[in-house]
């Protein structure tokens, strides 16, 4: 309900329109290069006729909020799209948070105004190592272009998973939420991936306040329910254990998860498993391990090639491809090595399509 205030006149307007009818009724990484790095080894009903026992005005008024069991709708971000274009943002964390220490890379950010925003964010993470550019220009454009604002923020993915044993979660969570989690890693708030979004989310507002982007903010926290978190490789498998941890709209792993024989693959999830989606390439090293991850996790149906298919891919969300590439392991993402059809176009943005958004 903050958020409908916040959006001022519009939005106050539709709850007297839905009062009035309730009254009367009475009753929804790597940089362009394609490097992606590798992964390491008023309760409804009844308080309606209290509102339809006031004849109109103030008392008709207050009976609305149970009229019907009618939630407010949210009308979504507030972005400005008198002059459509193509926002791209790059930006250090240090210039989002002062007290920002580490891996002070390249942060990204797109909105594209030229077509209608989804109300969705898309939080992408980059591969493992400390890359200058955290996420893909490639791939951020893509998604903005179907209606994405997106954040890719720059975290820690360094430290490399075999020295965490058999808790790669634990370092893991602490790279996403700044807790101890893991003795290997020591990762301060500032350093970590969720305050980071608030930060840059913070900071993006400022820079383009015709984006709405502290939409996606629920106080000093992200709204993860807005959020569809995604990410290549290491990023991948940190996407995943987001979603275990938080209530996400969508989890989209490429060329992950990996995390073989992990606990935290066949744990239980805030998230519902429904909502994960992956996807690898046959020429990837790491695509047996791919598979048995898809498996672990649960993830419906079983694993189906896209290539020369049709969405939605007999429901699967276990995707995988053999199409001709240099570099399997990136090509699942925009970029360099992914390919691209006779029109120059992404052959797997139908595969995109589905993950993010749905079959279209």
């Amino acid at each position: 309900m903050e958020r409908l205030i916040r959006r001022g006149a519009a939005s106050a307007l539709w709850l007297v329109v839905a009062a009035a009818a309730s009254s009367l009724a009475a009753g929804c990484s790597g940089d362009d290069g394609g490097n992606a790095a590798t992964n390491d080894p008023g309760t409804a009903g009844a308080g309606g006729t209290a509102g339809a026992g006031g004849t109109g005005g103030a008392g008709g008024t207050g009976g609305a909020g149970g009229a019907g069991g009618m939630e407010p709708v949210d009308p979504g971000p507030n972005v400005d799209t008198s002059s459509p274009q193509l926002y791209k943002f790059s930006f250090k964390p240090n210039e989002a948070d002062m007290a920002a220490t580490k891996v002070l890379g390249n942060q990204l950010a797109f909105l594209d105004t030229r077509v209608t925003p989804r109300g969705q964010l898309v939080v992408y993470l980059h591969g493992a190592g400390t890359p200058t550019t955290c996420g893909s220009n490639a791939h951020g454009e893509v998604l903005a272009a179907m209606g994405f604002h997106v954040v890719s923020p720059c975290y820690s993915s360094d430290y490399g998973v075999g020295n965490c044993d058999g808790d790669i979660e634990g370092c893991r969570l602490e790279a996403f939420e700044g807790v101890d989690h893991h003795a290997f890693i020591d990762i301060a708030p500032p350093d970590s991936i969720e305050v980071r979004v608030v930060k840059a989310l913070s900071l993006l507002n400022e820079k383009n306040p015709e984006g709405d982007w502290t939409y996606y903010l629920d106080g000093d926290k992200p709204r993860w329910e807005k959020i569809v978190v995604s990410g290549i490789s290491h990023g991948a498998s940190t996407s995943a254990v987001i979603g275990k941890h938080r209530m996400v709209a969508r989890v989209v792993s490429l060329s992950g998860p990996l995390d073989s024989k992990q606990a935290w693959l066949k744990a239980p999830s805030i998230t519902p498993i429904d909502r994960f989606y992956a996807f690898t390439h046959t020429g990837d090293s790491q695509h047996a391990g791919h598979l048995q991850s898809f498996a672990d996790l649960g993830l419906p149906g079983e694993p189906i090639t896209v290539d020369g298919a049709m969405p939605p891919y007999s429901d699967s969300h276990r995707l995988v491809t053999s199409a001709p590439t240099g570099d399997g392991h990136g090509s699942t993402q925009a970029g360099g090595s992914s390919p691209k059809d006779a029109d120059g176009k992404y052959q797997f943005l139908p595969v995109w399509q589905t993950m993010y958004v749905g079959a279209p």
